[in-house]
């Protein structure tokens, strides 16, 4: 609590009588008249307050209430002795000490002394001599004298009047109350409550005939001389008319405008938490000073780990709560009870509270108390949909058996939409002939209402019913509708239906709509085995609303329904629909031949000759045909019909909690801005795990319906039937592709009768809505021609290309057979809208037995908006337009002339140009025999449709064959249209144990003069690698298996990259370069990729080919990090990719986190050549790294040349050139120095280097720049000064830049004004204290304005052969480029060996040069257990004193 909030002084006196003291928690109320504070536990810290004749001190913190008016005090009624005698209490306000209030009492606080009261008001005053009035409320209560109307369970009453209320008081005296018949006067004693508004009155259900029927109360304000009627008569009574045994009535007795509260109150799982008390709740209006009174929750079970459901009906607005009151009455066997949280819905107002409490309620435990005050946890408050009260009135007619005993349903619709399905369930002796049933229900902002729909879904003898009318009364502002019927609902009177529709009748309905029969025929196909023998259902669907899921039995001209061929006509009765726009029709899957093929619904108006309106199908409706969905929305167009639907992809998880899986079938509905579904019961998964809802999978299910808008909430349940129906619900996630949206349901909770609140259904609210990639619907017409074995079993991909891009490739495919012959298939398919489409490319993978296809023709369709009316309408395509040309390329690849360069793998090719890609193509014919052989030539020719201008190729071997492994020279192309060529360098291997493991590569075509260059320098290889580099981008991916048991996988990993421009086409992860045993539990693989043109990633598509031993994967997330952009993404996953877990899939879509995603300067390609002299062991294995300066000491991250050991041994040879091509920060225009060292491992370290060159692109024009670093000598321990790390210089700088006649120019000149090298001497004093002394290796860098050294060992002493002891100076000789004015060092030691601790007294540094001395002053410990436990420390220059020589 916050410490300014004001403090009031409690004294209380108790009095001076025998058994005076209590051991009972006491708690006081103070009422203001700015409010009232909430209940104030007086605990002291002695287990001696409140003792006979004591006087006790207690401060309460809390909001001011102002002067006060009058004080609540009470005890809780536990411990050995609860009864207290309290002579007076006075209170003072701390921070205003004259606001002292003076209350006397001089009464009994027990259960059994006195009147019996553990609670007391009293009011007060300033003057300790002034005797306060009281006023007296005379309460009389009339028992009706009705059969068993008595009760003998405690009563009682509340008034709440203008000034606040009497509390919770007891009506007992010492005779028999409540009896039959009788009135009972009971007195109260209170502080004035001006004018009486309400009474609550109630009973705690206790002894064997609790029921009452109360006919009225009296309350006889003596003070005010005012005399209040309270008319009831009802029961109160668990078993009779609305099952309330406490009810608010206003004075008058006039209809209270109740408002619903549900409460929920969650029992924890703790041993021992469930109670046998009585629970009461007190629910604090947003001021504090309303409150609903206490309220008995009754028929609660309150056991361990069980959710307990209440609706309290009190005649006041409190939601949005500022607090609510729990606690029992500490009766029964075990009366402690631990509870988890208290949540509070009210309808009204669509707010949902939780209050925390975590806490037992139990003398024997913790602070002993059996009543707390909860407060909200404001984050977890859930805003709902706004429902309102209102009181349903249902009359059974009086005929002879017109009372039914079955569940009834009911549904409304207003003009602003419509309500759920509503079931009032037939819990007592509901809708009896000639009875009036009463129900309270909470219905949705409809507007003005238009229809009532009520039906019952048995169709047995008894069931039948006879509805006389409804009526619903708005209760908040008494708008009426009545709702005239006069019908049977039986299957054996009247039309046998059993649902009724009921226009809105009343006067605020000037004219009720019509009700009509609409006469619908179903047509059902004629393809083979089109029949069903299931229960078949329709809705019709129109601009007034809709005729509810209406089942489809009578037929009025065929027996046997929905045979093949046949058209069955059904009568249809609603409530006029208006232009009915859908048709919503399926069966229920159930009985053998229940796979329906539907050729149409017609549907017309009965007696209306014209105007019947078609709504084709002709499509099955089972399971394992086609999309295997059973329920299909129609609409009344022929063409492209199936494009006005929109799929909704619904994945549901089924928690990882034993017996959380269920039998049982289990139904959504989903609700948008624009409307709702009907509820949907999901049968047909799309990712089909053969057991539906199985713990800790996740079924998917694919939903067509029209477009309801943005989703806001979702109802998801279950039908409860099967041997185990019971659920545990995780979440549910819905992807809408055309929206472009993903929804998160959050649920973590039971469907289940025998678990928590026992519900079986529930809404659930979007906890985030994530923004995917946006799709349109594709309507894809394939024909299959009717020619001999036209037919194929392959698999058929398709992909399309418009002038805005093109999509990916599309599988299509279906549950029937696909592509037999001489057919007529429609697909449906989501995909990138790619505007205006100019051609399709269509093919198969050559699978199954008998692959070849012969295809008529193929038709896409998608919808466009229409220019005159903004309708959605189908886009053709043209038939005559222009023809695109095709063009001829001769496409000439070149192997490479090295050992093992050629391959035997099939080679494929995909060329890019500015329209569009030729696709991916085998190079099958060559012009030799033997193809890709070292150092020769293949000619291919590829014929396609013209690409226009040539941007980048793929080329990609599929690595069969044994010798697979191949380096590729380059590819040229010529255009033969306009007899161009395009030269695409490669110089690279394409093999798995080759560079970086990729066996697919993308390149850039480069202009001629640089191939040219190359071929007049002798014996260079090409060194186009830079070009092609800074016109790709190289993507590191680091890829996270998961910590969960057996993630690892054996199987083959593959990705593929999408950009906004291009995707990288199937990338197989096989060259780690970190672990040669991939993808192991906990790992991090990291992997290079190089693409050109991707644009802005949009999404990774990762998956396996489930093979292996173990191909079960857990993938934790991948991080891609494209240098050359600037951005490290981050793609989360936390899923299974395996046949047996999750749902099943072994490829997943997986999108960048937004919040994740890092950016920093885009890095540049530096082309780093290194030439190792030729002198006796020149050459080294060790790791070789290189960091580059640019001005004002900008530099670049230190670079490790080498990934691996085999690197480590193939570079760096005696007289060798080695080229490495790396992107690194852009250190500007001019490179200052570089430094570049080794680390002194591997079997022969030491290294006699002889320059290193390094080229970059020009930043203007074309060309590059070559900076020229000489050494001439060793990076050896064990040669000239013993050092391994260097720092150079420039020289020279050679300049190549193209001209505009395409020649290229060379330039080069001397570099003027490089920095000079210096030498630095450090001289290290180390502290003269005990143990200071290091065995430790140190390390030392020193940064000056110029740059810094980089990180040095400080190996050899000049002073001392044992370095680093106890007061002793060592002295070290730094060799580095000119730092500049020297400002700061960084110093560390490794913490090895066995006295590592170092107490560094001060470091000196002298540059040699300019003969400055530069002081460091540390005196602190670098160690693991001392101080501040650092072994890392910077440190700033001192002073620098001129005169040291």
């Amino acid at each position: 609590m916050s410490l300014n909030r004001p403090v009031y002084e409690v004294v209380t006196i108790t009095g001076d009588e025998r058994g005076a003291g209590t051991d009972a928690n006491v708690f006081v109320t103070l009422f203001g008249e700015y409010g009232i504070t909430p209940k104030a536990h007086l605990a002291s810290k002695s287990r001696t307050a409140f003792e006979r004749a004591k006087t006790d001190v207690f401060r309460i913190r809390t909001h001011n209430v102002g002067p006060l008016k009058k004080i609540r005090i009470e005890h809780d009624n536990t411990g050995l002795s609860a009864s207290w005698f309290l002579d007076r209490v006075v209170v003072t306000d701390v921070i205003r000490p004259h606001l002292r209030f003076y209350f006397p009492c001089n009464n009994w606080l027990s259960k059994t002394e006195g009147d019996c009261l553990c609670v007391r008001d009293l009011l007060g005053s300033m003057d300790p001599m002034d005797i306060p009035k009281y006023n007296k409320y005379v309460v009389s209560v009339i028992t009706a004298d009705v059969k068993g109307s008595g009760t003998d369970a405690d009563v009682f009453i509340n008034i709440f009047g203008e000034f606040g209320d009497t509390g919770e008081r007891r009506l007992d005296n010492d005779k028999n109350n409540f009896e039959k018949g009788t009135e009972d006067k009971f007195t109260i004693e209170a502080p004035n409550l001006g004018k009486v508004r309400k009474i609550t009155i109630g009973h705690n259900n206790k002894g064997s005939s609790a029921g009452w029927f109360l006919d009225k109360v009296v309350v006889d304000d003596m003070g005010n001389k005012i005399v209040y009627e309270f008319p009831v008569n009802r029961w109160f009574a668990i078993d009779e008319d609305d099952g309330k045994i406490q009810r608010d009535v206003l004075v008058g007795g006039s209809q209270p405008t109740g408002i619903v509260y549900n409460v929920q109150i969650v029992t924890g799982n703790i041993r021992g938490a469930g109670t046998n008390s009585k629970i009461h709740i007190v629910m604090h209006g947003s001021k504090g000073t309303r409150n609903s009174g206490q309220v008995f929750l009754e028929g609660g079970k309150f056991e361990r780990d069980l959710t307990d459901i209440f609706n309290v009906e009190i005649a006041a607005l409190l939601s949005p709560l500022s607090r609510v009151t729990i606690g029992h009455d500490n009766e029964g066997v075990s009366a402690g009870w631990y509870c988890e949280k208290v949540v509070v819905y009210c309808p009204f107002t669509g707010i949902e509270q939780t209050f925390p409490c975590s806490k037992w309620l139990d003398e024997k435990e913790g602070d002993g108390l059996i009543e707390r005050e909860l407060y909200e946890m404001v984050s977890l408050r859930q805003k709902r949909q706004k429902k309102h009260p209102w009181s349903l009135w249902i009359w059974t007619s009086d005929l002879a058996g017109a009372g039914s005993d079955a569940d009834i349903s009911f549904q409304v619709y207003g003009e602003k939409g419509k309500s759920d399905e509503i079931r009032l369930e037939n819990k007592t002796d509901n809708f009896e002939q000639g009875q009036v049933d009463r129900f309270m229900v909470e219905l949705p902002d409809l507007g003005k209402l238009t229809k009532f729909r009520i039906w019952h879904e048995k169709r047995n003898p008894f069931a039948g019913w006879h509805l006389s009318k409804a009526t619903l009364l708005k209760t908040l502002t008494k708008e009426k509708y009545k709702f005239p019927c006069e019908r049977w609902l039986d299957t054996n009177e009247d039309d046998n239906e059993v649902v009724r529709e009921l226009p809105a009748c009343g006067d605020v309905i000037a004219e009720p709509l019509p009700l009509l029969k609409y006469r619908v025929t179903v047509c059902t196909g004629t393809v083979g085995g089109s029949g069903t023998d299931a229960s078949v259902f329709l809705n019709l669907i129109g601009d007034q609303g809709d005729t509810g899921d209406r089942q489809l039995v009578n037929c009025k001209n065929n027996i046997n329904k929905f045979e093949k061929g046949n058209m069955d006509e059904f009568i249809v009765e609603a409530v006029a629909l208006g232009q009915i726009r859908r048709v919503r029709i399926g069966h229920d899957g159930k009985g053998g031949g229940c796979g329906w093929f539907l050729d149409k619904v017609i549907v017309r108006e009965e007696g209306q000759a014209e105007g019947a309106v078609e709504f084709p199908c002709n499509r099955w409706l089972d399971r394992n045909e086609d999309d295997g969905q059973i329920v299909r929305e129609l609409v009344p167009f022929t063409d492209g019909q199936r494009l006005y639907n929109i799929d909704y992809h619904i994945a549901i998880k089924t928690g990882n909690i034993p017996g959380g899986s269920s039998d049982s079938n289990v139904f959504v509905k989903l609700y948008g801005e624009k409307g709702d579904t009907s509820k949907i019961l999901l049968v047909v998964s799309a990712n089909n795990l053969g057991n539906y809802f199985e713990t800790g999978r996740i079924d998917i299910f694919a939903v067509e319906t029209f477009d309801i808008g943005q989703i806001n909430r979702l109802m998801i349940g279950h039908t409860n039937e099967g041997m185990r129906a019971g659920w545990f619900l995780d979440s549910v996630q819905i992807l809408v592709p055309v929206h472009g949206r993903q929804y998160m349901f959050p649920s973590h909770r039971w469907l289940c009768k025998d678990e928590a609140d026992g519900k079986t259904e529930v809404e659930i609210y979007p906890s985030e809505i994530l923004d995917m990639e946006q799709l349109i619907n594709y309507e894809v017409t394939v024909v299959t021609g009717n020619v001999m074995f036209a037919g194929t079993n392959a698999r058929v991909f398709i992909q399309i290309f418009g002038d805005k891009g093109k999509t990916e490739v599309i599988r299509l495919e279906s549950r029937s057979n696909n592509y037999e012959r001489n057919t007529t298939e429609i697909f449906k398919m989501n995909a990138k809208d790619v505007g205006k489409v100019f051609k399709i490319r269509i093919g198969h993978d050559n699978s199954g037995i008998g692959s070849g296809w012969f295809l008529e023709s193929v038709d896409v369709k998608h919808l466009i908006m229409a220019l005159e009316d903004g309708e959605l309408v189908v886009e053709l395509l043209p038939e005559d337009a222009e023809e695109l040309e095709v063009n001829t390329y001769e496409v000439c690849v070149f192997t490479g002339d090295m050992l093992g360069a050629g391959t035997d793998a099939n080679v494929f090719i995909n060329i890019y140009g500015e329209n569009g890609d030729t696709g991916e193509r085998y190079l099958k014919n060559s012009d030799n025999l033997n193809k890709f052989e070292r150092a020769q030539e293949d000619v291919f020719i590829v014929t396609a449709i013209d690409l226009g201008p040539l941007k980048k190729l793929r080329i990609r071997h599929d690595n069969t064959k044994s010798h697979s492994s191949w380096y590729l020279d380059r590819v040229e192309i010529v255009d033969t249209k306009d007899d161009t060529t395009y030269y695409f360098p490669c110089n690279r291997w394409l093999a798995v144990d080759e560079d970086d493991g990729q066996i697919a590569r993308e390149l850039v075509p480069v202009d001629e003069a640089f191939m040219r260059q190359d071929e007049d320098e002798e014996g260079t290889a090409a060194t186009l690698g830079l070009e092609q580099k800074s016109m790709s981008t190289t993507y590191t991916i680091k890829i996270k298996t998961g910590e969960k048991k057996y993630a690892g996988t054996d199987a083959n990993v593959f990705a593929i990259l999408f950009g906004e421009n291009d995707d990288t086409g199937i990338i197989n992860l096989k060259a780690c370069k970190n672990y040669k045993n991939k993808f192991e539990q906990g790992m991090i693989n990291e992997f290079t990729v190089e693409a050109v043109d991707l644009g802005d990633l949009e999404k990774l598509r990762i998956g396996h080919d489930n093979s292996g031993g173990s191909p079960g994967w857990f993938l934790d997330w991948v991080e891609i990090d494209a240098a050359s952009q600037g951005q490290r993404l981050r793609f989360p996953c936390g899923r299974w990719l395996d046949k047996g877990e999750d749902d099943g899939a072994l490829v997943r879509d997986l999108y960048p986190a937004e919040l994740q995603t890092e950016l920093y300067m885009p890095f540049v390609p530096y082309e780093i050549k290194i030439y190792t002299s030729d002198v006796f062991c020149a050459g080294t294995d060790a790791d070789v790294f290189i960091v580059l300066y640019g001005r004002k000491g900008v530099c670049t991250q230190q670079k490790h040349l080498c990934v691996n050991k085999r690197e480590r041994r193939l570079y760096f040879e005696r007289g060798a050139e080695d080229m490495f091509i790396v992107e690194l920060e852009d250190v500007g225009e001019v490179i200052e120095k570089i430094r570049i060292g080794h680390d002194n491992k591997g079997t022969n370290p030491g290294w006699h280097l002889d320059r290193v060159e390094i080229r970059r692109q020009l930043r203007k024009g074309k060309g590059s720049e070559t900076t020229i670093f000489p050494c001439e000598c060793w990076l050896a321990k064990s040669e000239d000064d013993g050092e391994t790390v260097r720092e150079l210089v420039p020289s020279d700088i050679i300049t190549q830049k193209l001209l505009r006649d395409g020649t290229l120019k060379t330039t080069e000149t001397e570099v003027e004004d490089a920095l000079e090298i210096h030498t630095y001497t450090v001289s290290v004093r180390t502290g003269d204290t005990s143990g200071a002394g290091t065995d430790a290796n140190v390390f030392l860098t020193i940064y000056g304005d110029l740059g810094d050294t980089g990180e040095r060992k400080l190996a050899k002493s000049e002073s001392n052969k044992n370095k680093f002891e106890r007061g002793a100076v060592d002295k070290f000789s730094i060799e580095a480029v000119d730092l500049g004015q020297v400002f700061k060092i960084h110093i560390r030691h490794d913490n090895s060996m066995m006295g590592a601790d170092w107490y560094l007294d001060q470091v000196e540094v002298l540059d040699l040069e300019t003969e400055e001395v530069y002081m460091f002053l540390c005196e602190r410990w670098l160690s693991t257990k001392k101080e501040d436990r650092r072994i890392e420390r910077n440190f700033f220059v001192k002073f620098i004193d001129e005169n040291v020589v």
